[in-house]
């Protein structure tokens, strides 16, 4: 069965950096991604990669920024001082803060630097900005 629009899909991925680094992999956890194609639950490079193709399909992908994860939005990259955050969150580089947008929907920030006056914040996904190298291998297609 070919992948399509509405098939249920189950994948293994190696995800490796521009350095050739690896970044995340589900060989080890044995655990497959399984997601229903066309419904915008994986990246969008990634799922068009694997339109059309059906279980046993092994590749290498490459996909672009906007084709991943977006490029890094400046405005999603803010600061803010230590006393606009609640007591119980820890400020410390790497944590996340949750915030809601003008709208009400949540948004997870990172923090990025800490100086005296000023906490400052990235809205942006990690990968955001970055080219990444994809192995994947498809294992079944419902």
């Amino acid at each position: 069965m070919k992948i399509k629009k509405g098939s249920e899909v189950s994948f293994h991925y190696e995800l490796f950096d521009e350095e050739g680094n690896l970044i995340d992999s589900t060989y080890d956890t044995d655990e497959p991604v399984i997601y229903v194609h066309g419904e915008g639950e994986i990246i969008s490079g990634l799922e068009a990669f694997l339109e059309g193709e059906e279980a046993g399909f092994s590749a290498k992908v490459t996909l672009a920024p906007e084709d991943a994860y977006g490029p890094v939005l400046e405005e999603l990259q803010v600061y803010a001082g230590p006393d606009n955050f609640d007591d119980n969150v820890v400020i410390e580089i790497g944590a996340t803060v949750e915030t809601e947008d003008p709208e009400g929907n949540p948004v997870i920030f990172r923090i990025t630097d800490i100086d005296e006056d000023k906490v400052y914040l990235d809205g942006n996904h990690p990968l955001a900005g970055k080219t990444l190298h994809y192995k994947i291998e498809v294992l079944e297609v419902y």
